[in-house]
């Protein structure tokens, strides 16, 4: 709470360099919210005033005023007992709902290996790994050539948040790709039971190449009949088969 104050001076308003009250809760504990230490705080001008601490069940006074105010608070049973109740409505409730909500929620990462840019086999192309949507933040994403894990043209954008408590984070591996090998983005998260390994998907680029193939073989097909088909009309039209052809013309 913010608390300007204003003096009138030769009849105009001034306005001093102000004064700053603060009430602060704090909440501290480990990993077994039992043991559970409640502060109250009360700042003036960024100095503390008094502490309410749950392990003594009291306020604690800094300097003259803040002894007499702590004296004061610790005369009050309702303020005293309110106390000893937010323990566990506002702290234990907390920790509570923080561990539902944050601490022990788990999402795995959905993932996804595409070629940034064409690129045939025996040219310089580019892969990424998309890991999206998983919470907590901590992940390791590596890269994988036909098993053994590759440690260099590997780069990583920082893990960044979507803004719903789940995060993002794309890895990029330059490589020259060759056919018949096994490249892999290989993801670790707290919410996956084992390694997550999603291979790249070569299809797009065989099948490339199969299309040129089977256009090939189909050119050379109706090549090979074209000219097997003007062959034999060229031979059938010199041997005049037909049996016109054979008759004689006297009789």
């Amino acid at each position: 709470m913010d608390v300007a104050l204003l003096e009138r001076r030769g009849g105009q308003n001034f306005l001093p360099s102000g004064y700053v009250m603060q009430g602060m809760a704090d909440c501290e504990y480990g990993d077994d919210i039992t043991d559970m230490v409640y502060f109250v705080k009360n700042v003036f001008n960024q100095e503390i005033m008094t502490i309410y601490d749950s392990r003594v069940g009291k306020y604690v006074g800094y300097g003259e005023v803040g002894i007499r105010n702590a004296n004061h608070y610790n005369s009050q049973r309702w303020k005293m007992q309110l106390r000893k109740i937010e323990v566990d409505t506002i702290c234990r409730y907390s920790a509570r709902y923080y561990n539902r909500t944050l601490h022990d929620r788990k999402v795995p990462p959905v993932v996804r290996v595409r070629q940034t840019k064409p690129a045939d086999y025996g040219e310089q192309s580019m892969l990424e790994c998309s890991v999206m949507g998983f919470f907590p933040q901590e992940v390791r994403v590596s890269w994988l050539r036909d098993g053994e894990e590759i440690t260099t043209d590997v780069t990583s954008t920082d893990i960044m948040p979507n803004g719903d408590w789940s995060y993002q984070l794309h890895s990029y591996l330059e490589f020259i790709p060759k056919r018949g090998e096994r490249v892999t983005c290989r993801v670790d998260h707290s919410s996956l039971q084992q390694s997550l390994d999603v291979d790249w998907d070569t299809y797009p680029l065989d099948s490339k190449h199969m299309k040129m193939a089977v256009g090939f073989i189909v050119f050379f097909t109706g090549f090979t009949t074209a000219v097997g088909g003007a062959a034999y009309y060229w031979w059938k039209k010199r041997s005049d088969f037909s049996p016109v052809g054979r008759q004689d013309p006297e009789l």
